[in-house]
C-alpha cells in the first residue's frame, strides 16, 4: 500500500517505535494514547532512537525530517476525528480483553470499512475478542513486532480463522515495503512462532540448570557459540538438512525421552520469581546484570551490527538466486 495512512494506538516502547518505522518510510502516521504527557515521552523516545541510528550511520537528517513531517501525535479521544482517513490501525495497548474490545468498537464504528485492524499482542486470541464488535472480522490480523521494532526485522503475521487472504497479502506487502520480514502463521497458536520456540528452549535450559547439570553461564555460551553463530544465515531446518537428516533423527530418538515435559509451569523460573530475580531490571535473573541503560545501548548497538551483516548476506543470497 503506497502512501498508506497509519494509526498506532499505544505510545509505549513498542507503539512509539512502530510509529517511527512507518513515519520514516513516508507514511502519514498518527500515534495515539490517552495522556498528552505520554505522547511527549513517545516523541522523545523516538528522537533518542533516531540519535542511536545516526550514531551507527543507519539514518541521516532526511530520516529525522521524514519522521517529524509524518508523525502526528493525538490523544485517544480524538481518534474518531481522523479515523476515516486511516488505512491500517495497529493497537499496542494493554493485554486485557476489555480495553481491546472497546478500542476495536471505536475503530469499527469510525474507520473506513476496508481499514485493516492489527494487534501487536504477543499471545492473546484477539480474534475472539473482536468477533462481536468488528463487522468484517476478515480484516483483523495480528502483526507481532519484536523489541525494539525499529531495529528488529521479523514480524509475525498471525491469521485468525476468518482473516482474508487479501488482508494478509496487503499487510505483508506493506511490512516488506518498510524493510521488515513478515513470517506468516496461518493458524492461531499460543506463543505464535518465536515464543513457542523460546519456551521450549528455555524450559529445557532451566531444567538442566535446576538439576545442577550446567551453570546458567555455560548454558548461554552453549547457545551463543554454536546456534548463535549460525542462525543469522542458517536456521534449524537448514542445519539439519546440511548435517543430513539421518544423524539428527537418530540423536532425537535418544534425546526425546529424557527431555523435560512439564506443562504446568517451569519450576526453576518460578523459583527465580519468588526470589525477586526477575531479570535485567532487577539486576538478576538466571544471570547477573549491571546497569540497565548501558546494557540496552550495548544490546541495540549489537542488533544493528548483526543486522548490517545479515543484510549483506541477504544481498549475496539474492544474487545467487
Amino acid at each position: 500500500m503506497e502512501n498508506a495512512v497509519i494509526l498506532v494506538v499505544g505510545a509505549g516502547t513498542m507503539g512509539s517505535s512502530i510509529a517511527q518505522v512507518f513515519a520514516a518510510n513516508g507514511h502519514k502516521t498518527y500515534i495515539s494514547c490517552r495522556h498528552e504527557e505520554h505522547l511527549d515521552e513517545a516523541v522523545e523516545r523516538i528522537n533518542d532512537a533516531i540519535d542511536g541510528l545516526m550514531d551507527e550511520g543507519l539514518a541521516d537528517g532526511t530520516y529525522r525530517e521524514n519522521v517529524n513531517k509524518n508523525l502526528k501525535p493525538l490523544t485517544s479521544d480524538r481518534i474518531p476525528e481522523i479515523a476515516a482517513e486511516v488505512d491500517v490501525a495497529i493497537e499496542t495497548i494493554v493485554e486485557k480483553p476489555e480495553p481491546k474490545r472497546e478500542l476495536y468498537k471505536v475503530l469499527n464504528d469510525n474507520c473506513k470499512k476496508d481499514c485493516i485492524i492489527c494487534s501487536n499482542t504477543s499471545g492473546m486470541d484477539v480474534f475472539s475478542v473482536g468477533k462481536d464488535v468488528i463487522d468484517d472480522i476478515s480484516r483483523l490480523i495480528i502483526t507481532h513486532w519484536f523489541n525494539p521494532p525499529h531495529l528488529m526485522k521479523l514480524i509475525e503475521v498471525v491469521r485468525g480463522e476468518e482473516t482474508s487472504d487479501e488482508t494478509t497479502e496487503k499487510m505483508c506487502r506493506l511490512l516488506k515495503s518498510v524493510g521488515k520480514k513478515p513470517a506468516v502463521l496461518n493458524h492461531f497458536a499460543p506463543g505464535f512462532i518465536v515464543n513457542r520456540l523460546s519456551t521450549v528452549i528455555n524450559r529445557e535450559l532451566y531444567y538442566m540448570i535446576d538439576n545442577g547439570w550446567i551453570s546458567a553461564e555455560d548454558a548461554e555460551n552453549a547457545i551463543k557459540y554454536t546456534n548463535g553463530l549460525r542462525y543469522g544465515f542458517e536456521g534449524p531446518l537448514a542445519l539439519w538438512d546440511f548435517v543430513g537428516l539421518e544423524i539428527p533423527m537418530t540423536v532425537a530418538k535418544g534425546v526425546l525421552p529424557s527431555l523435560c515435559n512439564d506443562i504446568d509451569g517451569i519450576p526453576y523460573g518460578d523459583k527465580l520469581l519468588k526470589e525477586g530475580k526477575t531479570g535485567v531490571k532487577a539486576g538478576e535473573g538466571a544471570l547477573k546484570w549491571g546497569d540497565v541503560s548501558e546494557y540496552v545501548k550495548k544490546r541495540n548497538r549489537r542488533i544493528i551490527q548483526m543486522t548490517n551483516i545479515m543484510n549483506a548476506w541477504d544481498e549475496e543470497d539474492d544474487k545467487d538466486e
